[in-house]
């Protein structure tokens, strides 16, 4: 594995950018799941906790108004950050959610 393999790419669905120590997420909004548990697996992944045993994501914000604003945006992106088990969030209208370096364990 070359030490590329890991960096970010506009193309990637999942990917760790070393620069800023942060971990990418691309959610397709054509896919029947929800943004909501692209960010909870995500999460999962980047702290290595249990989906199940994590607190539930409508403890920390309203996830139905998440999707509903996120998918909402016409114009232009519209950015959501909050913490959420203890992890930096940041999701994006186009899909993008990014953990932050803090929460890895």
């Amino acid at each position: 594995m070359s030490s590329n393999s890991n960096r970010l790419d506009e193309h990637d669905a999942d990917c760790y950018d070393p620069a800023t120590r942060t971990h990418h997420h691309r959610h397709d909004w054509q896919d029947s799941d929800s943004v909501c548990l692209a960010v909870v697996e995500t999460v999962s992944t980047v702290t290595g906790t249990d989906p199940n045993s994590m607190e539930p994501l409508y403890s920390v914000l309203d996830a139905d108004a998440l999707e509903a604003f996120l998918s909402s945006a016409r114009s232009g992106t519209v950015h959501v950050s909050f913490t959420f088990e203890e992890c930096t969030v940041t999701v994006a209208s186009d899909g993008t959610v990014v953990v932050g370096p803090e929460c890895e364990r």
